[in-house]
């Protein structure tokens, strides 16, 4: 009897380890943030649910946003200003401008810890992206020739250098531990740790710890498989922050990359092309062979992503539910045809590659139309913080930010960055900028602190997980996140509308009561039920966030489409939404006034973008025999074929400008 009653209080496997930062997640974003915070000599726990490094960095196509690396002109101010305004004003100024003035240096912090980019010898620089990417301004997108793998790599180099980083892979990061205090401005928040299951050894780790970075990625698996992302997106950074007390921003932006995979299902959601794969000729077409959109290589993912989704709803989308990117009459010009295909193959080359082997050998020689339809990828939302990644909750009553103590988000958990749209090649740069400076303020805070010496509260936060283990429902958690996966693509995806919105609001009650009713053993060595129940509950979470800010944002602007509603005005004010729990635990939202940009800056900003749509428009109706020869021109130039200086009054750049964009 008295060895049954010891293993029972042992039951639980729980270890107790003492560090100075934990960072939850081990991608672009965790990775730059254990590094700075080991660069102070201070004890850094990662904790990673997937192997190390393998995140969405890992993946993505490898372009990286640095500013002057194309051109000299790039201010700081430029690219700010730029951000800010694609995304509809929505972005904080402080974020953005810390965005600008840190990308140089945290492109050098990769190089140094091993990312090898392509130079460009006569500019002894890095190689900037043959076509700027849609939306920028300016050529600053550096490309790298075995794209993300090349990222990843450094991220795991950046980690395992360290001595005084531990790391633990196969774990899931259950809560941010806290203790509330009641301040004259409302409810003060101290973090204390985090409480995380190892399912590989089957343990429960009770980490103290004065401060916890939530790098722990995006919500894209709501989506899956319209996805191209990796699996572990399951809201896990939202989910954490908002239980912690955290304010949630603009949660209803949600990036859908435009040019993805319709079919075959093995393929489906993977990336294609961007805007920019379309050169200079390629349209967006119906399943009437209807341009639904012109001039896409100039166009935003917002832009191509809204066009495709408006004419499925319409009923002219494809067979599988997607549009046709035409891209045929950009091969079939006499004298540049031969130029774009290597220009397709070369400039997103894993996209390509997905496109070739998915659709076929006309397909991949642009000879027919390639069917894509949207994908979630991004989330432009996410966890409040300042320009220093200090996580803000809202004083009660009042919306006055006050900063959770020992708390920092960044990477994509982090929102007030990118607003209603974020542009092509800025999210590695987000991560450099913004992981590192995570790890400095969680630094910073970890030796002003001192540290929990007492557990019991970890006792308490855990006793919610573990009443989750040896449920006797009837119910599968993984077969209620596909049914939430498919519910969140009809009713949050890339096309909304007040009734399915309420639907969804409506859905997640019902999921949630459904939970009482889930499956789950009592084993604790990698219980896969319980780690799908606990992602479905983040998923859930998120779901309901991005669902009741979708309701709080009338109008369609940027990543948001709102199909029952009017397009937001240039003229209208701008505002975030944000999200939060309130004292009778349940969510709240209201709006957030953001900054406007001057209407002088907004009309030269317009008068510029107009600009570059009337050349394009002149591009497509001059005769065939002059527009290839200025095309032929453009493709021996931005692939470094030949050097040819445009003449005065030439359609791009200006005069006696070499052209390294379009």
């Amino acid at each position: 009897k008295i060895c049954i009653i010891i293993y029972n209080m042992t039951s639980d496997n729980i270890e107790y380890l003492d560090c100075d930062v934990i960072v939850v997640g081990s991608g672009g974003t965790g990775s730059q943030a254990a590094q700075a915070a080991a660069e102070e000599g201070l004890k850094v726990i990662v904790i990673s649910k997937d192997p190390m490094s393998s995140s969405d960095t890992k993946i993505c196509e490898g372009v990286i946003t640095v500013r002057e690396s194309g051109d000299n002109t790039d201010t700081e101010e430029a690219l700010s200003e730029n951000i800010k305004l694609a995304g509809a004003d929505l972005p904080d100024k402080k974020i953005t401008v810390a965005f600008a003035n840190d990308s140089k240096d945290a492109y050098d912090r990769l190089r140094v810890n091993g990312l090898r980019p392509s130079i460009n010898k006569e500019k002894n620089k890095p190689k900037t992206l043959a076509i700027a990417m849609g939306g920028h301004n300016k050529s600053r997108s550096v490309g790298h020739k075995n794209s993300g793998v090349a990222f990843g790599h450094t991220n795991w180099d950046t980690i395992i250098k360290y001595k005084n980083v531990e790391y633990f892979e196969d774990c899931w990061f259950l809560e941010v531990v806290k203790e509330e205090i009641e301040g004259n401005k409302g409810t003060e928040i101290n973090v204390l740790g985090g409480i995380v299951y190892d399912a590989a050894r089957g343990k429960v780790l009770f980490i103290n710890a004065p401060s916890v970075v939530i790098a722990s990625g995006g919500l894209s698996s709501l989506y899956f498989p319209k996805t191209d992302t990796m699996r572990g997106n399951t809201g896990d950074s939202y989910a954490l922050g908002i239980k912690a007390g955290a304010d949630l921003l603009d949660m209803e932006q949600i990036q859908f990359l435009p040019f993805c995979l319709a079919s075959p299902p093995s393929y489906e959601g993977l990336l294609a092309g961007e805007p920019s794969t379309a050169s200079f000729l390629g349209v967006l077409r119906d399943k009437n062979n209807k341009v639904i959109l012109d001039s896409v290589y100039l166009r935003t993912r917002a832009e191509c992503s809204e066009a495709i989704m408006r004419a499925v709803e319409d009923g002219r989308g494809s067979p599988n539910g997607g549009a046709f990117l035409d891209m045929t009459k950009n091969i079939s010009a006499p004298k540049s045809g031969k130029y774009f295909m290597k220009y397709l193959k070369s400039a997103l080359p894993s996209a390509y590659n997905n496109a070739r082997q998915a659709l076929g050998k006309e397909a991949g020689k642009a000879e027919i139309p390639w069917e894509v339809r949207p994908s979630a990828h991004y989330s432009m939302g996410g966890i409040r913080v300042d320009e220093y990644t200090r996580v803000i909750h809202s004083a009660e009553n009042q919306y006055e930010p006050i900063f959770i103590k020992g708390l920092f988000a960044a990477g994509q958990a982090m929102g007030g960055l990118f607003g209603a749209n974020r542009l092509g090649s800025t999210s590695l740069t987000e991560l450099a900028v913004f992981g590192y400076r995570a790890g400095k303020s969680a630094a910073k805070n970890a030796n002003q602190s001192f540290k929990n010496k007492n557990y019991d509260i970890f006792h308490e936060h855990y006793l919610n997980f573990k009443n989750l283990f040896n449920k006797k429902g009837k119910l599968k958690p993984y077969k209620l996140k596909l049914d939430l996966q498919k519910k969140c693509w009809d009713y949050i995806g890339p096309a909304r509308t007040e009734k399915k919105l309420k639907k969804m609001l409506t859905y997640l009650d019902k999921i949630e009561k459904d939970l009482k009713n889930v499956n789950v053993p009592k084993e604790m060595i990698w219980n896969q039920k319980f780690i799908d129940l606990i992602e479905l509950k983040n998923m859930i979470t998120t779901a309901k966030a991005v669902a009741i800010a979708s309701l709080k944002r009338e109008k369609s602007v940027g990543g948001h489409v709102r199909l029952d509603k009017k397009t937001s005005s240039l003229f209208s004010k701008p505002y975030s939404t944000l999200v939060k729990i309130n004292k009778n635990n349940t969510f709240e939202v209201c709006k957030l006034l953001r900054q406007k940009t001057p209407l002088k800056r907004i009309i030269n900003y317009k008068i510029s973008e107009k600009f570059r749509f009337m050349k394009a428009k002149i591009l497509r109706i001059l005769p065939e025999s002059i527009s290839d020869r200025i095309i032929e021109n453009k493709y021996k130039n931005i692939l470094g074929t030949d050097q040819i200086t445009i003449k005065p009054g030439s359609l791009d750049g200006a005069p006696g400008d070499k052209v390294n964009q379009i």
